[in-house]
């Protein structure tokens, strides 16, 4: 209990570090592409890349973990990313940054591993609060990120000395993955005597035969609504700044605060999940009620964003939006896996990050597309649509799971 604890501690470390390491770099890396020449297309492939090589690599990185183990599989990723902020924070040649961000789209998996870890670690009943808690430290790691990422920007060589601190934090969580306990053994033996390269070609080629016994087709409407929940969230951030500086005339700065707030409010509901769900949803096992409504929440908090008159109602609504926000978003990796069978969990987790990958890379294109046609206002309240499908569609199944119960 004592190691577990304390594992379940280092996860919560390695979360926030690494979320705190990304906000350091993120919110500069399009106006360090743009110092370096590129063009808006340029950064938008770039960031595509990206999004397209998580969705890719997320299901295999995650199998390889099921196949190898977490803590070798996190270690590896964390080496390459940390070599690679390194580099890009040296480089000025976008050809370089291409492939940099080609190296980083493949191998930084933090989150996902993070969250397979964890349930290797706990029972079914526990999960949702560790995941909740996961969720919080990774939502103040990214409060804080940016602010300090922007003080370093402004000195001379700013993005420099912020790639070597992100490099710094990834070496960091290193050091914390090796003290963790292994809890998941190797599932392929290979010779010792073999070379590094014959025994990774052994376990990725078992880690993709595995991703062939995972059945898929019964998980499709858990990524559906994966998706939904992240195409709705990626549809409200791309129209956020924009709507917030033409609606309510406020500055940069005052949208960077906002943002903030935001943050803040979803890592106030992380912490609360165990409490919210111990109050109203205790026997609410198959998730579905959580989700149902949580859906509903979204959509009328969507509207009701759409609607504010001014900034102080907008500042009001957005704790509902971002409490649904969090709970979707830990409740739905749940509800996941709890159908992954302990071989398959990191492929689950792997994958769950490519839907939102995917939801992030055809979004901003619909986005552009509602904006270009009907303007931004309504690029806004059509965010609330995918949460309404989710909300028909989560209350289907939990009517679907209610007549199975009946049956048996």
């Amino acid at each position: 209990m004592v190691k577990q604890n304390r594992d379940l501690n280092l996860v919560y470390v390695i979360s926030f570090m690494d979320l705190f390491a990304v906000g350091l770099t993120v919110p500069l890396f399009s106006n360090h592409l743009r110092e370096l020449g590129a063009s808006h297309f340029t950064i938008g492939l770039l960031n595509s890349l990206y999004s397209g090589l998580q969705v890719v690599s997320g299901p295999v990185v995650g199998s390889w973990s099921d196949v190898r183990d977490r803590k070798t599989v996190l270690i590896v990723t964390l080496f390459c990313c940390s070599v690679g902020y390194m580099l890009l924070g040296l480089t000025n040649s976008l050809v370089c940054v291409a492939v940099i961000r080609f190296i980083l789209g493949v191998t930084k998996h933090t989150q996902s591993i993070c969250k397979a870890i964890i349930t290797d670690l706990l029972p079914v009943s526990q999960r949702a609060s560790a995941f909740g808690k996961s969720t919080a430290f990774s939502s103040l790691g990214f409060i804080i990120g940016p602010t300090l990422g922007g003080h370093l920007s402004e000195m001379t060589n700013g993005f420099t000395y912020v790639c070597a601190l992100t490099c710094l934090l990834f070496i960091i969580n290193i050091v914390l993955t090796s003290v963790i306990t292994n809890t998941k053994k190797a599932r392929t033996q290979t010779p010792q005597n073999d070379s590094i390269v014959s025994r990774f070609r052994t376990e990725f080629t078992k880690s993709l035969t595995d991703m062939t016994d995972i059945n898929w087709t019964s998980l499709w409407d858990v990524f559906f609504l994966r998706f939904i929940f992240g195409f709705a969230v990626t549809m409200y951030f791309s129209q956020q700044a924009t709507y917030l500086r033409e609606q309510f005339n406020l500055s940069q700065r005052h949208v960077g605060y906002t943002i903030s707030y935001f943050s803040a409010t979803g890592m106030a509901s992380a912490f609360l999940l165990d409490s919210i769900t111990g109050s109203f949803y205790k026997d609410d096992t198959s998730c579905l009620r959580r989700l149902t409504h949580c859906f509903l929440l979204m959509t009328l908090s969507l509207v009701s964003l759409y609607l504010a008159p001014n900034i102080q109602l907008f500042l009001v609504v957005l704790i509902p939006f971002s409490l649904s926000c969090t709970i979707l978003r830990i409740v739905s990796m749940e509800l996941m896996l709890k159908k992954a069978t302990g071989d398959h969990r990191g492929s689950l987790s792997g994958t769950s990050n490519s839907i939102m990958s995917i939801a992030r890379f055809v979004t901003p294109v619909t986005s552009g597309l509602v904006t270009d046609t009907f303007g931004g206002h309504v690029a806004m309240l059509f965010a609330a649509v995918p949460p309404l499908i989710g909300t028909v569609v989560s209350f289907k199944m939990k009517f679907k799971h209610g007549r199975e119960i009946k049956k048996d």
